[in-house]
């Protein structure tokens, strides 16, 4: 029989299909292919190993700058010239409370927020109404916290701030940090931030989209049921750090308070740098440090930055954290003067505030916090 040179080629195949060495060829390439969806289209994951980095140096010294700035920060992490305008929130309206808040709240709803482009993960928040409202809403943002009771002692005192705020007549939105359900409470921040969005080769700022959605789609959502006074957030920890951003990017916030939230990095020492989004390169040294971020907080007619650091926090920001060879008070009290000398310049004069809390035993937002300084700084006309 003639075999022709095709034929031969086609038995060729033939064997080969049948033989192991196939089998592990298919068996590799659907390996690749699945390592590939799980962490992403570009096959690429952002380090989340902490990085020391410099960023004392202001890069806004006008209003025109700081605008700029805040632009290019919007596009660094959402890839466009605004911040999410949707509201595609998931409302549980009238659930049982979830901290003890007595008859101080009229209603609570449950928020669930979809993340985008990511189908299988709701975010989580709860809506807070007193029974007697000022119609003015306070954001509120726990942290790391899985639970919103204060079950500990001593305490972050979460629920203590909520009902505090509702007594004062404040509607409250208490949003969790992403990824966290009433079933689950997943903390592992490198794995979140490296969540597969679908896009190919993104910039690494994108995934700092994950920590700031959920509070400003709920915003979104609670702007078109409301017509508020005004727009004020506070948080505590990874919160406080999330207020932080936030205010520099939605200029809806009018008055921030921050505690034990972030500290520009250059003050930052051994462990006390943070999580991947509180020392992201491509963020802090690339485009905006922290000085920068602060100016926006407070960027603005009637807008403020009040930052509170917990001497004795055993956590994050606090004179335990701090460079040894440094001494704490000295250096935050060198920095308040920076930022103040910096604003005045652009004539911003009252738009920093920075409180060193001694009465916080721990990492916490303290009866002193809460009633000495959050609700009287609420309730303070700017200049």
């Amino acid at each position: 029989m003639k075999t022709t040179r095709q034929g031969i080629s086609d038995i060729g195949k033939w064997q080969f299909i049948k033989s192991g060495l196939f089998r592990n060829h298919v068996f590799a390439v659907l390996l690749i292919l699945f390592l590939f969806i799980s962490f992403g289209i570009s096959g690429q994951s952002v380090s989340c190993e902490p990085v020391r980095i410099d960023d004392r140096e202001f890069r806004i010294s006008t209003p025109a700058e700081a605008a700029n700035k805040r632009l290019e920060i919007i596009r660094a992490i959402w890839g466009s010239d605004h911040i999410p305008d949707r509201c595609n929130v998931r409302v549980t309206s009238g659930i049982v409370t979830p901290i003890a808040t007595g008859r101080l709240a009229a209603r609570v709803d449950k928020f669930e927020i979809p993340v985008d482009r990511v189908d299988s993960v709701k975010d989580l928040a709860y809506f807070f109404v007193p029974v007697n409202r000022n119609n003015r809403l306070v954001l509120f943002c726990p942290g790391h916290s899985c639970s919103l009771k204060d079950t500990v002692n001593p305490s972050p005192r979460i629920e203590a701030t909520i009902i505090g705020l509702l007594s004062a007549g404040f509607d409250v939105l208490s949003v969790y940090m992403p990824h966290i359900s009433e079933d689950t409470c997943d903390l592992d921040h490198c794995r979140i931030f490296n969540t597969n969005l679908g896009y190919s080769n993104p910039p690494a700022t994108y995934g700092l989209r994950l920590f700031l959605d959920p509070t400003l789609v709920s915003l979104n959502y609670l702007l078109n049921q409301n017509q508020y006074k005004d727009v004020n957030m506070v948080g505590l920890s990874g919160g406080g750090w999330t207020t932080n951003l936030i205010a520099a990017v939605d200029d809806r916030i009018r008055l921030s308070f921050s505690v034990a939230g972030s500290m520009p990095i250059y003050y930052r020492y051994g462990g006390s740098i943070g999580d991947i989004e509180q020392s992201l390169p491509q963020l802090y040294r690339d485009i905006a440090g922290y000085p920068d971020i602060y100016i926006l907080d407070g960027f603005g007619e009637g807008r403020k930055l009040t930052q509170i650091f917990d001497r004795y926090d055993h956590c994050c920001f606090g004179e335990k954290q701090h460079d040894p060879s440094r001494n704490y008070i000295v250096d935050l009290q060198l920095f308040e003067k920076y930022m103040q000398d910096k604003l005045k310049t652009m004539e911003l004069e009252g738009h920093y505030y920075q409180v060193i809390d001694e009465v916080a035993p721990c990492h916490q937002i303290s009866e002193y916090a809460l009633f000495q300084v959050i609700l009287p700084g609420l309730n303070t006309k700017l200049p």
